[in-house]
């Protein structure tokens, strides 16, 4: 399957979903060529980044990309240098855990 991306300014995912524990990468392909971009990460209730490294190594615009692992399920933000991400711009983080029946 391949690694699913998702557009900083946009929050579009190709490749979608999203898993918990799972890698995917952050891109840009609206930015002028050549825009340095760092993602940073909207904090979970315990405090932690929701994905990680956050905030992220640079990367460049139109072709660039970073590789980040998803820590939280749930919707979330992030902000970013180099570009002004879309207001409501969220990333759906989802379990592919199969949840189990009572019995």
């Amino acid at each position: 399957m391949p690694t699913p991306s998702v557009d900083v300014i946009t929050g579009t995912v190709t490749n979608p979903p999203v898993e918990l524990d799972e890698s995917f990468e952050w891109t840009c392909s609206e930015a002028a060529q050549g825009t340095s971009i760092t993602v940073i990460a909207q904090l979970m209730p315990d405090g932690n980044p929701w994905f990680s490294p956050s905030p992220t190594p640079a990367f460049t615009a139109k072709t660039g990309s970073v590789t980040v692992t998803a820590k939280g399920l749930g919707d979330w933000g992030w902000t970013a240098t180099g570009v002004n991400v879309n207001a409501g711009a969220r990333v759906h983080v989802v379990s592919t855990m199969p949840t189990r029946k009572a019995s």
